[in-house]
């Protein structure tokens, strides 16, 4: 890097089951897009945190010349390797981290606080783990149910629809769905707007909300995007009438 230089970093988590947390001691990070899609209200943060699949997009001006970490917030995966070298032209010497305060991801900063129109339709989604007791590996369930036994959500072309999720269970979800992006409308009780996206992390025991339009026949899958937790039942299709 050089001194004065603007960089554009897409980032995306390309895990099958872990979040990623990461920072740039020194610098900070300008998010203008996730998912792919440009955020209404930009803002500047210190860490990025990303579910599994989710895409950042920010700038980082490069005004703090030396040589640094650019890697996870936690010791131990930067210590496996979860991390690369920002080297600036010119300067020398062992990569320096310095440990971030810690910060609450809140996707709701980077939304406006426009109206959103009311859905046509609301799926309420509840999301429990079914232990299994040292015998069997846990099961995952929307509304009490683990697919395939999930029932199938029909849709009206058109429509625009509201997915309500409740998650009940102690483990975060990346929750995915395919073909289609939504707009986030509510986390945790808090009202926002304009933040599309294809995968929203709800943290244990909250909730969110999303809205999207139907306008994309066919079979549609919706589940959590960690993959252990969608092997074990975390998986509900959608349908066009």
């Amino acid at each position: 890097m050089r001194r004065g230089e603007r960089i554009l970093f897409r980032i995306l988590n390309a895990s099958a089951t872990d979040d990623v947390s990461i920072a740039l001691p020194g610098h900070h990070f300008k998010v203008i897009a996730m998912d792919g899609n440009p955020v209404p209200n930009p803002q500047i943060v210190d860490v990025l945190l990303l579910g599994v699949a989710e895409r950042i997009d920010a700038i980082v001006e490069m005004n703090e010349p030396g040589v640094w970490v650019f890697g996870s917030t936690r010791d131990a995966e930067r210590t496996k390797g979860m991390g690369i070298v920002i080297e600036y032209a010119g300067q020398q010497g062992e990569p320096k981290w310095i440990t971030p305060i810690k910060t609450k991801w809140d996707y709701t900063i980077f939304g406006s606080d426009a109206a959103t129109p009311e859905p046509d339709a609301r799926f309420e989604m509840i999301f429990e783990k079914a232990p299994g007791n040292r015998v069997d590996f846990n099961r995952w369930t929307i509304n009490g149910k683990s697919f395939p036994n999930t029932p199938e959500l029909v849709l009206q072309l058109g429509n625009r629809y509201r997915l309500v999720f409740n998650n009940k269970s102690g483990d975060s979800h990346p929750l995915h769905l395919h073909r289609h992006s939504f707009e986030i409308t509510n986390i945790a009780g808090k009202r926002t707007a304009g933040v599309m996206k294809d995968v929203v992390s709800v943290t244990r025991q909250s909730t969110a909300e999303v809205d999207f339009i139907a306008n994309n026949p066919g079979l549609t899958l919706f589940h959590c995007h960690t993959q252990i937790h969608m092997d074990f039942g975390f998986m509900q299709l959608l349908k066009y009438a």
